[in-house]
């Protein structure tokens, strides 16, 4: 539901195109949640409706949400047209457009920064960051501060809009700490859950006034598109 509405199929529009050219928003999503749903179905809205979208795939994730959508039985092939940037891993799923090496844990900001100007389009670009989270349980602490710091740098760069998938459950156990300076860093925190065959998306932080406290609930056949 959404402003006591009934929301189905395109009623994540009511919260994707409302988030704002320069925010740095976190999807948090629980390890039975399919996050992949989320990601598939945001790319089919912008897709539908022209707008651009940019994935960053650290460490494979990209590669793990297609493989889960294909055995869920959905089509895949537009989802692998969608420009990518690699930041780590080996296997190159997507219309990959540049890649940033991993070397022990670390990420060199600056190189990412020079493929992103390279490939970026004039239009606002959907960049949805898949796998973050893996960096940050595996990183000393002093690199995690390092990578908060760089990803607080791009709040405000106003040529995106910038989804980290996030999953929550790692985090907590991992680096709770970590996950409230996530929260209060970022503009807009989103909430991904699953629950007897309803995924629901809630807004728990919001810079845009108009979508704070949006919940909006889906059956698979929604997301689909059946």
């Amino acid at each position: 539901m959404l402003g006591g509405t009934s929301m189905v199929g395109h009623g994540i529009d009511s919260i994707l195109f409302k988030l704002r050219p320069g925010e740095t928003v976190l999807v948090e999503y629980s390890s039975v949640s399919s996050p992949e749903l989320l990601l598939y179905l945001m790319c089919r809205r912008c897709m539908e409706r022209g707008r651009p979208i940019l994935i960053d795939d650290i460490s494979d994730t990209f590669a793990e949400y297609v493989v889960r959508l294909d055995l869920m039985g959905l089509n895949t092939d537009d989802l692998l047209k969608v420009p990518v940037i690699k930041i780590g891993g080996n296997r190159e799923v997507g219309n990959v457009l540049g890649k940033v090496g991993v070397d022990k844990y670390s990420l060199d900001f600056k190189y990412y920064e020079k493929i992103y100007e390279k490939v970026v389009p004039k239009e606002v670009i959907c960049n949805p960051v898949l796998g973050i989270y893996k960096l940050f349980v595996a990183l000393e602490r002093q690199e995690v501060i390092r990578l908060v710091r760089n990803i607080s740098m791009f709040v405000g760069k106003k040529s995106r809009f910038a989804l980290y998938f996030i999953n929550r459950d790692v985090m907590e156990k991992k680096v709770p700490e970590l996950l409230d300076l996530l929260e209060e860093t970022a503009s807009t925190v989103l909430q991904w859950n699953a629950d007897k065959g309803k995924y629901r998306l809630r807004t728990l932080k919001a810079a845009n006034d108009e979508i704070m406290g949006s919940n909006i609930s889906l059956r698979f056949r929604d997301i689909a598109g059946i």
